[in-house]
Parts: C-alpha cells; structure tokens; sequence
C-alpha cells in the first residue's frame, strides 16, 4: 500500500458504529450506565512505514490500582488545562508517554468517538502519519512496555479472537471480542478503535 493509498482509505467516511458493533457486544451490559458525568480524552494512532510495511504503536500500561491498569492501548489520556484542543491531547500525551515530539507526524484524520463505560471517558481517537520511524523512550511510571504492530497484521482476520475478561468484582464477561497483535490481547475501547481503522484499512 501506497502512502497516497494509505491516506485516501483513512479519509473515506467513518464507519463509526457499524465498526464497533462486532467488538462491543458486551455493552449492553452498562446501557444503564449515566452517560451524564461523562469525561474527555484522547488518544494518538501514529502510523510510520518501516522495513517496507506499514506500522502502528500500541503500549501495554504499567500495572496500578486502576481501571485501565496493564491493559493494551494507544498513547493518550485526559486534556489538561494547557492543552488547545483534543488532537493536542493526544500529542502532549504521545510525547509523555513515549517521547515522541508533539510536532511529529501530520494528522490525516479524526476517527469516531468511542464510549468507556467503566470509567466514563468520552475517547476522541486520532490518527498521524510519519515519514520516519518514531524514536522511542516510554515513560515507565505509564507504560510497561511498547509494540510495533504490522497493519497486514491488523487486517489479517487471523487477528480476531475471543477472550473473557473480569471487569468488576460483580461482572465476568465471556467471549469478549478482541485481537491478538504481537501475541498480546487488545479489547475493549482500544479494540473498537482498531476495527474502525481496519474497516477503513480494507476499503478500496
């Protein structure tokens, strides 16, 4: 895949729901959840051809008393009161979290907006392109670990498993949809963003 092939499937129209659907069955669950209180965030998608084969960053989150705690995701986190918008949200905390510079990598689109119930975040998802492969040092107060994931690995369905998955002492979900990328699990809020990326991916 091309570059220019590459931005014109991102900048098609977004899926948005009927990406989500296949990986969310399992919020039905929280539907009575008060969306009311619910909270702003952004992540970064940072996409960078290496080795002749399109890339993307995922990191494993370092292990706290949380909700989100070890989990799989991409760099991001809530908006501080410096920050302009959400997209530089999701820089401030890419440079946080794995040091790659807030002016690095051009922005090619803004996927759509996906619903945390456990913890009430509202996760804006945006995605950035780079001409070189991103430097990077982690922040490991944040993030254990770092995976450079291949994109034929996303869009291979070979990629897409089931997993159960304990999410509060009361609550034990079963055959929760998820993908298997560099033999790590990724569910949840994460694995929706990565089945609209993928829907838009596989798009001619």
């Amino acid at each position: 895949m091309t570059k220019s092939e590459l931005i014109h499937r991102l900048q098609q129209t977004l899926p948005g729901a009927s990406a989500h659907e296949a990986f969310a069955p399992y919020r039905k669950h929280f539907e009575n959840q008060a969306r009311a209180i619910r909270k702003k965030a952004a992540v970064g998608i940072h996409l960078y051809l290496y080795q002749e084969e399109w890339h993307f960053l995922l990191i494993e989150r370092s292990s706290y008393d949380g909700k989100h705690s070890a989990q799989m995701a991409f760099p991001g986190g809530k908006p501080e009161s410096t920050d302009l918008h959400l997209e530089h949200t999701a820089r401030r905390e890419s440079e946080e979290e794995m040091a790659i510079p807030t002016n690095n990598g051009d922005k090619i689109t803004e996927l759509s907006m996906v619903w945390i119930p456990v913890s009430s975040f509202e996760v804006s998802p945006f995605v950035f392109l780079h001409d070189e492969r991103p430097i990077i040092e982690i922040n490991k107060r944040e993030v254990a670990q770092f995976y450079e994931v291949k994109i034929q690995d996303l869009i291979d369905e070979r990629s897409v498993s089931t997993t159960s998955i304990q999410v509060k002492d009361q609550v034990h979900l079963k055959d929760v949809p998820c993908f298997v990328l560099n033999e790590k699990i990724v569910w949840g809020a994460t694995a929706l963003i990565l089945a609209e990326l993928k829907m838009l991916l596989k798009m001619d």
